[in-house]
């Protein structure tokens, strides 16, 4: 497996060890309402992306894979008052478009992909469990070899999903928060101008994967 760089230039959230933290894979029990844990999630995701290239077109990608992310020891036993810190430790999604050719993305080591799951602040919340909201804010790397293009996100993508009672939210449809475009750069050319932007981004997690899927 590949692993992210020790000492990451750009920090996007807390960092979570793993040290001592077990991988869980399928067969792992969820129960929803209740604070796990800390625990490496080997879990399936898929989503659909749509870039846009100036001058060229828009083009819309499925895409299939796994992640690995890292959970922290909740703050609190009792549902209601526990955060999580997660980080994204491991990504690996492949998609293909006639235009594009295949794109392959993966973390960008450069960057701590991190995020927390709460329960958001709502004065007007009823009784019972009260669901929680999950975001990640992620680096990463469009690999386009048709294009001979790699491209990296200098704006994080900031990955969320509402209504989670349970940890992980596997299964659960997400969103990627993107104001009308992301800008995407060329990794041998950062500071260059975009060369083409993320439009639109939405995902779901996938359940725990066997451990022969995450090569």
């Amino acid at each position: 497996m590949s692993t992210p760089t020790q000492k990451p230039s750009v920090v996007y959230g807390r960092p979570v060890t793993t040290d001592g933290v077990p991988n869980l894979y399928s067969g792992t029990e969820v129960q929803p309402w209740t604070t796990p844990d800390p625990g490496i999630d080997n879990l399936g995701i898929s989503s659909i992306d749509t870039f846009a290239v100036p001058g060229v077109g828009e083009y819309t990608v499925p895409f299939d894979g796994y992640v690995r992310v890292v959970r922290s020891q909740p703050t609190a036993t009792e549902w209601a008052n526990a955060e999580v810190y997660t980080n994204l430790i491991e990504m690996r999604m492949t998609g293909e478009s006639e235009e594009l050719g295949r794109i392959t993305v993966t973390l960008n080591p450069e960057c701590l992909s991190a995020g927390q799951i709460r329960t958001p602040f709502d004065p007007y919340a009823g009784e019972g469990p009260a669901a929680k909201a999950c975001r990640m804010a992620v680096g990463a790397i469009f690999d386009m070899p048709k294009l001979g293009l790699q491209l990296i996100n200098k704006e994080p993508i900031i990955l969320t999903i509402d209504d989670v009672r349970q940890i992980p939210p596997a299964g659960s449809p997400g969103k990627g928060q993107i104001y009308r475009m992301l800008p995407l750069h060329d990794i041998r050319r950062p500071d260059d101008d975009p060369v083409a932007y993320v439009t639109s981004l939405r995902f779901t997690m996938g359940g725990y994967l066997p451990k022969e899927q995450i090569a």
